[in-house]
């Protein structure tokens, strides 16, 4: 297949044809070819030269990688047209490494069901606006949907009466203004996805929901909060997919602005707290994709009304609700957690220490981080802080507070959320129970945008920063940095928790005295009751691990994408307690089965939904004392 070289208007494009080769039975003398063509694409402020870049593909899925024939491939992109063979037909998903001289690009992208696959690559230690201008405002809202993001809602600073929405496209880095946009002009509202279990990626529905009248609130009014929502359908096979708003609205419980707002596991959306035209809100609601409707009934109610709360859904399925203001205009200091399901509260509420800035992110293994810029540069002020996976305040290692001007956190890849101080990078470190500088990341000095100024930031995946940059004149630009490119079909190396803890992460403080939760090299991961660690990034099907047990069995814990987790050595599946040297554990669809120290497989009595991916943990047993574990495999089918 030849495929011309493209030069699109939103981005620089790089075509040329990538052969994923389908191999059949082990018999068949005529392998299944099917050819798709791979597009690359950079951004213009950040181009990749074709005449001199040479690209490594790196393929991914639900199948371990051959060490005779790795799924990678290799070529100089002014080789346009060239077919590469070699990636096996199970790739699911492809990372493209470009290098140039001395620069480089990365990019990653899941394979579509049909048509090119499209990959935005960014250039390494630079951030790198995308090209279309979006309208100066204020009080918008950025949120990224699958492979979308949107920019909606807020107050035009350029003299326009109602700002247009904006979609862009995070596979080839184009952003489209919307022929209609909202119905409703929205300051402050929230973006989340509005997609229902079973619906395919592609088909990422965002809803838009509540928010004030931008031309309320003048003097000592307050502003008027509104009680709908909206829904941004896309339209498949037009350009990017770029779809608009339905004009049938969401009619909400009550009005509210300045909310939280996440996506639970089941797909439907948990708005939070806000204002409303009494003050701040203690009552959240859910918003449901299939329905297409919003309950209070069977929804919690927070112990402290607040507005502008940070709202996560934690790795359990969990809601934790943190920060916000009460009516006041006082930094709330509670933090509350609520059921996956948000009908009723989890743990008893705790205090964490306030400041002129908060920021929390969930980690990956369970939990949360919390960064603070204190109100004043006291030298001894905790900035740092642990909630673990128990609901426990941890400080770690603090920056100082001299060095924080501003805190924006990401998510990250390898357990590791990435920290813009307003000077610097720096990634958290979760067995150092630390923040320590990024290596490879803008240069202040050098660097127009080295990281976001305004607070409207967002996560295009888990090593890709999202911000609006504000040029002034110029616009709003949505700018990108990406620090990691890590998938969900990734490999894992064999074996692991030999020499130490890469590629698992820790659900609470790590390594430091009396902690319940480290790395001995004898014993290999020791852990505490209900101390656990996960693998990073890495998402499974079917799959077969195999570890050696060193003191108590720990167990280990299949977390699915959506509904309870399944211990293996706990109550739903106890087989694997009485392991003393070894524990199998096989996965093939519904059927979880278990062998312990060689003996026959048994099957868990509790089965797993067929087609839900799941994370892979180590958790330290129950009524044990410690639980420890080393020489780790696992391996996908």
């Amino acid at each position: 297949m030849r495929v011309p070289t493209a030069h699109r208007g939103r981005a620089t494009a790089l075509a040329f044809a990538l052969g994923v080769l389908a191999l059949g039975s082990s018999c068949s003398r005529d392998p299944e070819i099917e050819e798709r063509p791979i597009v690359v694409y950079s951004p213009r402020q950040c181009p990749v030269a074709q005449s001199e870049a040479y690209s490594f593909m790196y393929g991914a899925g639900d199948f371990e990688p051959s060490i005779e024939r790795p799924p990678t491939a290799g070529m100089f992109l002014r080789e346009v047209g060239r077919t590469m063979v070699g990636l096996p037909k199970e790739t699911r998903a492809v990372v493209v490494d470009i290098s140039q001289r001395e620069l480089d690009w990365r990019g990653l992208s899941d394979i579509p069901s049909t048509g090119p696959i499209n990959v935005l690559v960014w250039r390494g230690g630079e951030s790198c606006r995308l090209t279309r201008d979006v309208e100066r405002r204020t009080d918008m809202a950025l949120g990224v949907v699958g492979r979308h993001f949107i920019v909606a809602g807020g107050r035009s600073l350029a003299g326009a009466q109602v700002p247009h929405t904006y979609v862009g496209d995070l596979s080839t880095g184009a952003i489209e203004r919307l022929e209609f946009g909202l119905n409703t002009r929205r300051s402050n509202p929230s973006i989340t996805s509005f997609r229902a279990p079973g619906d395919p990626e592609s088909a990422s529905a965002a809803l838009v929901a509540g928010g004030h009248d931008p031309d309320s609130g003048i003097g000592d009014v307050p502003h008027r909060a509104i009680a709908t929502a909206e829904i941004y359908v896309p339209k498949l096979g037009a350009p990017s997919d770029v779809g608009d708003f339905e004009q049938r609205r969401i009619d909400l419980s009550e009005p509210r602005t300045r909310h939280g707002a996440v996506v639970l596991s089941t797909g439907e959306t948990l708005l939070v707290g806000g204002r409303g035209p009494a003050g701040p809100l203690r009552t959240m609601e859910i918003v449901d994709p299939v329905t297409r409707r919003a309950r209070t009934a069977g929804v919690a109610l927070l112990n402290i009304a607040r507005e502008n709360p940070t709202v996560l859904r934690l790795s359990s399925g969990e809601i934790l609700v943190a920060g916000g203001l009460d009516a006041s205009k006082n930094e709330v200091p509670t933090l509350e957690w609520f059921s996956p399901d948000a009908s009723r509260a989890t743990k008893r509420s705790v205090d964490l220490v306030t400041g002129q800035e908060r920021a929390f992110i969930a980690l990956e293994a369970g939990g949360a981080l919390a960064v603070i810029r204190p109100q004043s540069t006291v030298s001894d002020f905790k900035t740092v802080w642990v909630i673990s996976a128990d609901g426990t305040l941890e400080p770690a290692l603090p920056i100082d507070p001299a060095e924080l001007d501003a805190v924006r956190l990401f998510t990250g890849a390898e357990g590791a959320p990435a920290l813009w101080t307003g000077r610097r990078w720096m990634r958290w470190s979760p067995w150092f129970g630390g923040f320590e500088p990024m290596a490879n990341a803008p240069d202040p000095k050098k660097d127009s945008a080295p990281g976001p100024h305004l607070d409207v930031i967002a996560n295009g995946d888990s090593g890709l920063a999202l911000w609006l940059d504000d040029r002034g004149d110029a616009g709003l630009n949505v700018t990108g940095f990406r620090f990691a490119t890590r998938t969900r079909y990734g490999a894992v190396p064999k074996p692991l928790l030999v020499n130490g803890t890469d590629q698992l992460a820790p659900d609470r403080l790590a390594g430091t005295p009396g902690s319940s939760i480290h790395f001995d090299p004898p014993r290999g991961l020791v852990l505490g009751t209900g101390a656990s660690a996960f693998l990073t990034d890495v998402t499974f099907a079917d799959f077969e691990l195999a570890v050696d047990i060193t003191a108590a069995a720990p167990s280990i814990v299949l977390r699915p994408e959506r509904g309870a987790e399944l211990e293996v050595g706990g109550v739903a599946c106890a087989f694997g307690q009485a392991a003393k040297q070894s524990l199998d554990i096989k996965r093939r669809g519904r059927r979880v089965t278990v062998s312990v120290d060689g003996a026959p497989d048994r099957a868990c009595p509790v089965e797993l939904e067929p087609n839900v991916r799941v994370s892979l943990g180590l958790r330290g047993a129950q009524g044990v004392g410690v639980s420890a574990a080393r020489n780790l495999r696992v391996t996908r089918r």
